[in-house]
Protein backbone atom coordinates (compact mmCIF):
# COMPACT_ATOMS: atom_id res chain seq x y z
CA UNK A 1 0.00 0.00 0.00
CA UNK A 2 1.44 3.73 -1.14
CA UNK A 3 2.18 5.77 1.98
CA UNK A 4 -0.51 8.40 3.14
CA UNK A 5 1.77 10.96 2.11
CA UNK A 6 5.21 11.70 0.37
CA UNK A 7 6.84 14.62 -0.53
CA UNK A 8 9.97 14.50 -2.54
CA UNK A 9 12.30 17.30 -2.66
CA UNK A 10 9.89 19.80 -2.46
CA UNK A 11 10.31 23.20 -2.95
CA UNK A 12 7.29 26.69 -2.18
CA UNK A 13 8.42 29.94 -2.78
CA UNK A 14 6.67 33.25 -1.63
CA UNK A 15 7.92 35.68 -3.88
CA UNK A 16 11.90 35.94 -2.65
CA UNK A 17 10.93 34.07 0.16
CA UNK A 18 11.53 30.08 0.12
CA UNK A 19 9.14 29.05 2.61
CA UNK A 20 10.18 25.28 1.74
CA UNK A 21 14.01 23.59 0.78
CA UNK A 22 13.75 20.52 -0.97
CA UNK A 23 11.61 18.78 1.64
CA UNK A 24 11.54 15.09 1.91
CA UNK A 25 8.43 13.66 4.17
CA UNK A 26 7.49 10.32 4.26
CA UNK A 27 3.80 9.79 6.36
CA UNK A 28 2.39 6.01 6.50
CA UNK A 29 -1.17 5.26 6.88
CA UNK A 30 -2.82 4.73 10.06
CA UNK A 31 -0.11 6.53 12.02
CA UNK A 32 -0.11 10.13 13.92
CA UNK A 33 2.45 12.12 12.58
CA UNK A 34 3.48 15.59 13.79
CA UNK A 35 5.28 18.64 12.28
CA UNK A 36 6.73 20.74 14.72
CA UNK A 37 8.65 24.67 14.83
CA UNK A 38 8.40 27.56 15.58
CA UNK A 39 6.73 30.30 13.72
CA UNK A 40 7.93 30.53 9.81
CA UNK A 41 9.19 27.12 10.03
CA UNK A 42 7.07 26.24 7.19
CA UNK A 43 4.66 23.53 9.05
CA UNK A 44 1.26 25.39 7.36
CA UNK A 45 2.92 25.33 3.72
CA UNK A 46 3.66 21.95 4.12
CA UNK A 47 0.11 21.23 5.84
CA UNK A 48 -1.21 23.20 2.88
CA UNK A 49 0.35 21.45 0.33
CA UNK A 50 -0.37 18.03 1.36
CA UNK A 51 -4.33 18.88 1.24
CA UNK A 52 -3.47 20.53 -2.52
CA UNK A 53 -4.39 24.40 -1.74
CA UNK A 54 -1.09 24.97 -3.24
CA UNK A 55 1.08 24.08 -6.12
CA UNK A 56 4.64 23.61 -5.46
CA UNK A 57 7.36 24.72 -7.17
CA UNK A 58 9.84 22.17 -7.31
CA UNK A 59 9.57 18.19 -6.60
CA UNK A 60 6.89 15.79 -6.25
CA UNK A 61 3.76 15.65 -4.15
CA UNK A 62 1.44 12.17 -3.45
CA UNK A 63 -1.53 12.25 -0.85
CA UNK A 64 -2.95 8.77 -0.64
CA UNK A 65 -1.04 8.26 -3.84
CA UNK A 66 -2.54 10.70 -6.07
CA UNK A 67 -1.05 14.37 -6.73
CA UNK A 68 -3.13 16.42 -4.48
CA UNK A 69 -3.02 20.15 -6.62
CA UNK A 70 -3.95 18.21 -9.80
CA UNK A 71 -6.78 15.97 -8.84
CA UNK A 72 -7.12 18.52 -5.69
CA UNK A 73 -11.40 17.24 -6.54
CA UNK A 74 -10.55 13.32 -5.29
CA UNK A 75 -8.21 14.37 -2.71
CA UNK A 76 -10.55 16.64 -0.96
CA UNK A 77 -13.22 13.44 -0.55
CA UNK A 78 -10.95 11.86 1.63
CA UNK A 79 -9.28 14.50 3.29
CA UNK A 80 -10.17 16.62 6.47
CA UNK A 81 -8.33 19.84 6.80
CA UNK A 82 -8.89 22.02 10.11
CA UNK A 83 -6.73 24.95 9.49
CA UNK A 84 -5.77 27.70 12.22
CA UNK A 85 -8.66 29.72 11.31
CA UNK A 86 -11.33 27.08 10.46
CA UNK A 87 -14.33 29.28 9.97
CA UNK A 88 -17.93 28.53 11.73
CA UNK A 89 -20.84 30.44 10.79
CA UNK A 90 -21.63 31.98 14.28
CA UNK A 91 -25.52 32.45 13.58
CA UNK A 92 -25.85 28.98 12.70
CA UNK A 93 -26.55 26.02 15.49
CA UNK A 94 -24.15 23.24 16.63
CA UNK A 95 -26.29 21.09 14.22
CA UNK A 96 -26.55 23.41 11.28
CA UNK A 97 -22.88 24.28 10.91
CA UNK A 98 -22.16 20.15 10.89
CA UNK A 99 -24.73 19.91 8.22
CA UNK A 100 -23.43 22.54 6.61
CA UNK A 101 -20.50 21.27 5.97
CA UNK A 102 -22.01 18.26 5.12
CA UNK A 103 -23.47 19.18 1.98
CA UNK A 104 -20.32 20.89 1.00
CA UNK A 105 -18.85 17.92 0.58
CA UNK A 106 -22.01 15.93 -0.71
CA UNK A 107 -23.01 13.65 2.16
CA UNK A 108 -26.64 13.26 1.56
CA UNK A 109 -27.56 11.01 4.53
CA UNK A 110 -25.45 12.63 7.62
CA UNK A 111 -27.74 12.14 10.66
CA UNK A 112 -26.01 9.09 11.92
CA UNK A 113 -22.29 10.82 11.83
CA UNK A 114 -23.51 14.05 13.38
CA UNK A 115 -25.37 12.32 15.85
CA UNK A 116 -21.71 10.11 16.37
CA UNK A 117 -19.97 12.86 15.96
CA UNK A 118 -21.46 15.12 18.50
CA UNK A 119 -21.64 12.14 21.18
CA UNK A 120 -17.59 12.06 20.35
CA UNK A 121 -16.75 15.62 21.19
CA UNK A 122 -19.49 15.90 24.05
CA UNK A 123 -21.59 18.38 22.13
CA UNK A 124 -24.85 16.78 22.01
CA UNK A 125 -26.68 18.50 24.96
CA UNK A 126 -25.68 21.85 23.16
CA UNK A 127 -26.54 21.10 19.76
CA UNK A 128 -28.98 23.55 19.25
CA UNK A 129 -26.88 26.22 20.59
CA UNK A 130 -25.00 28.92 18.65
CA UNK A 131 -21.50 28.84 17.64
CA UNK A 132 -21.03 32.23 18.35
CA UNK A 133 -22.11 31.60 22.15
CA UNK A 134 -19.44 28.74 22.55
CA UNK A 135 -16.36 28.60 24.33
CA UNK A 136 -12.96 28.25 22.81
CA UNK A 137 -12.39 24.88 23.57
CA UNK A 138 -16.46 23.52 22.58
CA UNK A 139 -15.63 25.69 19.14
CA UNK A 140 -12.51 24.02 18.11
CA UNK A 141 -14.31 20.55 18.41
CA UNK A 142 -17.42 21.38 16.19
CA UNK A 143 -14.95 22.39 14.24
CA UNK A 144 -13.24 18.95 14.14
CA UNK A 145 -16.22 17.59 14.10
CA UNK A 146 -17.39 19.84 10.98
CA UNK A 147 -13.86 18.55 9.60
CA UNK A 148 -14.37 14.56 9.91
CA UNK A 149 -18.43 14.67 8.89
CA UNK A 150 -17.28 13.30 5.66
CA UNK A 151 -15.25 10.16 7.29
CA UNK A 152 -12.22 11.24 5.58
CA UNK A 153 -8.83 8.93 5.83
CA UNK A 154 -6.43 11.56 6.38
CA UNK A 155 -6.93 14.37 8.41
CA UNK A 156 -4.64 17.48 8.29
CA UNK A 157 -4.56 19.66 11.74
CA UNK A 158 -2.62 22.93 11.45
CA UNK A 159 -2.00 24.00 15.18
CA UNK A 160 -5.53 22.90 16.63
CA UNK A 161 -4.61 23.04 20.36
CA UNK A 162 -3.05 26.92 19.86
CA UNK A 163 -5.29 29.43 21.81
CA UNK A 164 -7.19 26.48 23.34
CA UNK A 165 -7.27 26.10 27.76
CA UNK A 166 -5.53 22.94 29.04
CA UNK A 167 -8.67 21.18 29.81
CA UNK A 168 -9.76 21.67 25.89
CA UNK A 169 -6.71 20.22 24.75
CA UNK A 170 -6.82 17.59 26.91
CA UNK A 171 -10.09 17.00 25.10
CA UNK A 172 -9.08 17.14 21.82
CA UNK A 173 -6.10 14.49 22.20
CA UNK A 174 -8.48 12.34 23.52
CA UNK A 175 -10.88 13.14 20.73
CA UNK A 176 -7.85 12.37 18.32
CA UNK A 177 -6.69 8.92 19.98
CA UNK A 178 -10.06 7.73 19.19
CA UNK A 179 -9.97 8.47 15.40
CA UNK A 180 -6.30 7.14 15.30
CA UNK A 181 -7.83 3.57 16.65
CA UNK A 182 -10.27 3.89 14.23
CA UNK A 183 -7.61 3.96 11.32
CA UNK A 184 -7.75 7.48 10.47
CA UNK A 185 -4.14 8.80 9.35
CA UNK A 186 -3.17 11.91 11.21
CA UNK A 187 -0.76 14.98 10.33
CA UNK A 188 -0.60 17.69 12.64
CA UNK A 189 1.33 20.45 13.28
CA UNK A 190 2.34 21.85 16.49
CA UNK A 191 5.01 24.25 18.25
CA UNK A 192 4.67 22.28 21.24
CA UNK A 193 7.11 19.52 22.05
CA UNK A 194 5.10 17.82 24.57
CA UNK A 195 1.80 17.54 21.98
CA UNK A 196 4.55 16.07 19.28
CA UNK A 197 5.41 13.37 21.54
CA UNK A 198 2.13 11.89 21.23
CA UNK A 199 3.59 11.03 17.45
CA UNK A 200 4.46 7.91 16.49
CA UNK A 201 7.06 10.28 14.24
CA UNK A 202 7.93 13.83 13.80
CA UNK A 203 9.85 16.24 11.54
CA UNK A 204 11.57 18.89 13.22
CA UNK A 205 11.20 21.82 10.81
CA UNK A 206 13.60 24.96 10.68
CA UNK A 207 13.05 28.08 8.39
CA UNK A 208 11.76 25.45 5.65
CA UNK A 209 14.06 22.64 6.04
CA UNK A 210 14.08 19.26 7.73
CA UNK A 211 16.36 19.39 10.71
CA UNK A 212 15.54 16.13 12.17
CA UNK A 213 12.90 13.29 11.49
CA UNK A 214 11.98 9.96 13.44
CA UNK A 215 10.41 9.12 16.74
CA UNK A 216 9.72 11.80 19.19
CA UNK A 217 12.94 10.27 21.34
CA UNK A 218 15.30 10.08 18.73
CA UNK A 219 15.04 13.57 17.12
CA UNK A 220 14.83 15.15 20.90
CA UNK A 221 17.81 12.97 22.40
CA UNK A 222 19.72 13.17 18.88
CA UNK A 223 23.41 13.98 19.24
CA UNK A 224 24.11 18.15 19.91
CA UNK A 225 23.59 19.65 16.81
CA UNK A 226 20.96 22.52 14.98
CA UNK A 227 18.16 20.71 16.10
CA UNK A 228 18.95 20.13 19.53
CA UNK A 229 19.84 23.75 19.49
CA UNK A 230 16.77 24.95 18.16
CA UNK A 231 14.50 22.35 20.76
CA UNK A 232 16.64 24.49 23.55
CA UNK A 233 15.84 27.79 21.92
CA UNK A 234 11.81 26.84 21.82
CA UNK A 235 12.10 25.62 25.88
CA UNK A 236 14.01 29.06 26.38
CA UNK A 237 10.78 31.03 25.04
CA UNK A 238 8.06 28.81 26.82
CA UNK A 239 6.88 27.46 23.48
CA UNK A 240 7.37 23.51 24.51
Amino acid sequence: MTAAIEFSRVTKRYGTTVALHGLDLRVERGEMFGLIGADGAGKTTAIRLMGGLLHADEGEIRTLGTDPATHHRAVTEKVGYLSQRFSLYGDLTIDENIAFFAEIHGVGDYHRRRDQLLAMTRLAPFRTRLADRLSGGMKQKLALACTLVHEPELLLLDEPTTGVDPVSRRELWKLLSEFLAQGITIVMSTTYFDEAERCARVALLHDGMLLAAGAPADVRGSSPSLEDAFIAGLTAKGTV
